[in-house]
């Protein structure tokens, strides 16, 4: 059995550390400038997304519900789907309007997507210069990632259709960027200077650098205050190439390349030497240049930090239970200090882990509990694990989402030569300590 598609070993989750698609699809359309996404689904379902989200990054977020009563059962809900486009639309005058169908939106069998687009035809003036599309993110599969990854293809596939599929001239030097889940606000603008220091002109979509990243603006707006503005995203279209970050994102890039002929690489993560290395020389290949100086003296930089750390983690045994993509990209980073043993934990399945030499799991963290009774020297995930760590006596290092308890984790920058030393100076630290809380 090939151990990407490996089922969970339990029917009933424990200590889950899993987070729901809808929770993705409305952080991917952060990155937005000017959007709104619609939740459909219980009531108070919204308030939840948005509380999780708020908590993690520490501004406000944009977000709408449409509630689902007892009547929609019998009545159906398909007036309260009109009245809230028609009061999104007059009262926020947004550019994109997104609608996420959730489970209780199949549970109850309401055609959430058929009467918006029956109301979008309808009100065409009303949808001028605008963008509405929508998505189901049911709860009970997928996880954040494919959510996040879901959400963007469907903005992609929006786009594609409302601007035709006819040839377009595309621009030199022009590339679009899909930044996985997995990436921070910081990751996602250390890699738009990284890019731009070749000049190339990049595209982001979504572009949580932006939006997530502690701008303080006054007045209040229920629309995101970041992202890609919609005039910029319809550009994507134009570009010569696409570079996906994380293995969830490639689908994104291939139906810019199937539609448009756009053609893309998809890197599993830009953390790591050898990563970073791959990704660098992809920038050189692509604008004929050989960058700025200061790449190669953090390179430099990059190679003492792995010397000087090597010690803190050779022979060690590491724990992870985070995203699949996230995965991937922190496997690929510590497999090349020497590690002794990698136990991981995903929350759903996903191919991209094949590329992980060690088995891994579909489970929750009672499951990376189990793993830890053989001993361990580094705990790695979200902060719903780090009691669990504690207890345990397990050096912990918050990774993922979401991270409550700690000040500046959406800055936080692992990508890159600079953002790797970072990252393994960070954690090494945490592993050298003499000091456990317990």
């Amino acid at each position: 059995m090939d151990k990407a598609d490996r089922a969970v070993s339990k029917p009933l989750s424990v200590n889950p550390f899993q987070t729901s698609q809808s929770v993705g699809g409305v952080l991917a359309l952060q990155g937005i400038y000017r959007a709104v996404p619609v939740l459909h689904g219980a009531q108070g379902c919204a308030e939840s997304v948005k509380t999780v989200l708020s908590r993690h990054f520490r501004e406000p977020i944009s977000l709408q519900n449409i509630a689902i009563h007892e009547q929609n059962l019998i009545f159906g809900g398909g007036d309260g789907i009109r009245e809230m486009i028609r009061l999104v639309m007059e009262r926020h005058h947004p550019d994109v309007v997104a609608l996420i169908g959730t489970s209780l939106t199949e549970v109850v069998g309401e055609d959430l997507l058929g009467t918006a687009e029956t109301y979008y035809r309808q009100h065409k003036e009303m949808f001028k210069d605008k963008l509405m599309c929508g998505l189901y993110l049911p709860d009970y599969e997928g996880s954040l990632e494919s959510g996040y990854a879901k959400t963007v293809y469907s903005v992609i596939q929006k786009v594609i259709r409302s601007r035709g599929r006819l040839s377009r001239k595309k621009k030199r030097g022009r590339i679009n960027l899909l930044p996985g889940s997995h990436l921070t606000p910081g990751d996602v603008m250390e890699l738009k200077e990284m890019i731009a220091s070749f000049d190339i002109e990049v595209i982001v979509l979504p572009d949580l650098s932006s939006s997530l990243t502690g701008h303080l603006m006054t007045g209040h707006t229920a629309l995101s205050r970041g992202g890609i503005p919609l005039d910029y995203l319809r550009e994507m279209l134009t570009s010569t190439y696409t570079v996906a970050i994380g293995s969830s994102m490639e689908p994104c890039a291939r139906l810019l390349q199937e539609e448009l002929q756009i053609p893309y690489q998809m890197f599993h993560g830009v953390t790591g030497l050898r990563e970073s290395d791959e990704f660098f020389l992809f920038l050189r290949q692509f604008s004929q240049s050989e960058g700025q100086n200061k790449y190669r003296w953090q390179r430099q930089f990059l190679l003492d930090c792995l010397l000087d750390t090597r010690s803190v983690f050779r022979g060690k045994r590491i724990l992870a239970a985070l995203e699949p993509d996230h995965l991937v990209a922190v496997y690929q980073c510590l497999s090349e200090l020497g590690i002794k043993s990698f136990g991981s934990v995903i929350s759903a399945a996903s191919p991209a882990v094949a590329v992980i030499a060690e088995a891994v799991q579909v489970g929750d963290l009672e499951d990376l509990e189990r793993m830890a009774a053989g001993g361990a020297d580094l705990w790695l995930s979200n902060s719903y694990g780090e009691q669990t760590a504690l207890k345990n006596g397990i050096p912990y290092f918050p990774l993922g989402f979401p991270v409550f308890n700690r000040f500046g984790s959406p800055a936080n920058v692992s990508v890159g030569y600079r953002g790797t030393a970072d990252l393994l100076n960070q954690i090494a630290n945490i592993m050298n300590s003499k000091e456990r809380i317990s």
